[in-house]
């Protein structure tokens, strides 16, 4: 008896692979699907022979590994190895969070959604390039304002990244109003910083605000769920990470999360950065807050 697929739902690869595949074309898009649809054929097997079940050719399948991020098939089977060797029973019992309903006990609700939205700050670690994470961090840390954006379910992770900057004692402005976003983003200069919030990445308003950021010459900082998007394509740095494998009623919700772990490594990176800055204003939140306490 023939063993039933097991699809691949957690881990390095599916992170890669789901922020990449709305842009990816036809052949690539189903070279990648077939992985992720049987990746035990692919530890076990060659590139020649996924090339044979994808109809494709084998240069066009190692392709396809690259447009995801990887320098070829080996390095796909490696990332597999792992994510397969990390992937239990639990893991692949929530693979189909869109199956909750009104029958689905609250309890088993908690435990689904709380658990997928550990996996969604988890696999952010495989999605953010180090790189481009401390180059935003050096920027915002000496940035003479930076202006957050945000709308949609977006808007409340971009709120909390205004507070925690503007706790660290950086000169930070979020306008809730789309138009006050865009005049904002007009006034900004290079010696500014745009960080830009969205899960699609694709939202008018706020990419209105990113381009006439970027046209003003401020650095453009893109906290996004996809690696390919019109904001992406702005974005002097783009911090991908949120999940979007996690079906329509669950991404927003998973990217949220994501984003906001983000937030919080910028805080903690740029207090760091410029700690004697930071501790000063770090004291003057806490009196704050020692005020508004009963």
């Amino acid at each position: 008896m023939v063993a039933a697929k097991s699809p691949l739902v957690s881990g390095e690869f599916v992170t890669r692979a789901q922020a990449a595949l709305p842009s990816l074309g036809a052949t690539d898009k189903r070279v990648i699907e077939l992985i992720l649809s049987d990746p035990e054929a692919v530890v076990r097997g060659s590139v020649t022979e996924l090339a044979h079940r994808a109809g494709v050719a084998q240069s066009s399948a190692v392709r396809a590994c690259q447009r995801i991020g990887y320098r070829g098939y080996q390095d796909v089977k490696l990332a597999i190895t792992r994510d397969l060797a990390q992937q239990g029973e639990q893991e692949q019992e929530l693979a189909h969070e869109e199956g909750i309903d009104g029958r689905t006990p609250a309890g088993e609700i908690l435990e689904r959604i709380l658990r997928r939205s550990g996996r969604a700050l988890v696999d952010a670690t495989q999605t953010v390039d180090p790189e481009l994470l401390s180059l935003t961090i050096d920027r915002m840390a000496v940035a003479a304002r930076v202006l957050v954006v945000g709308n949609g379910t977006s808007a409340a992770p971009a709120h909390d990244a205004a507070y925690r900057l503007s706790a660290l004692g950086l000169v930070t402005t979020y306008p809730t109003d789309v138009m006050a976003q865009h005049l904002a983003a007009r006034h900004l200069d290079d010696t500014c910083v745009c960080l830009v919030i969205s899960h699609t990445g694709a939202s008018r308003e706020s990419l209105r605000a990113a381009e006439a950021a970027r046209a003003a010459g401020a650095f453009v900082v893109a906290i996004t769920s996809f690696t390919k998007s019109p904001l992406t394509r702005v974005a002097d740095a783009a911090l991908i990470a949120g999940a979007p494998e996690y079906g329509f009623r669950l991404e927003a919700m998973a990217s949220r999360l994501a984003h906001l772990g983000i937030v919080d490594t910028l805080f903690v990176g740029i207090a760091v950065r410029r700690p004697k800055a930071s501790t000063k204003a770090l004291d003057v939140m806490a009196d704050i807050t020692i005020e508004h306490s009963l």
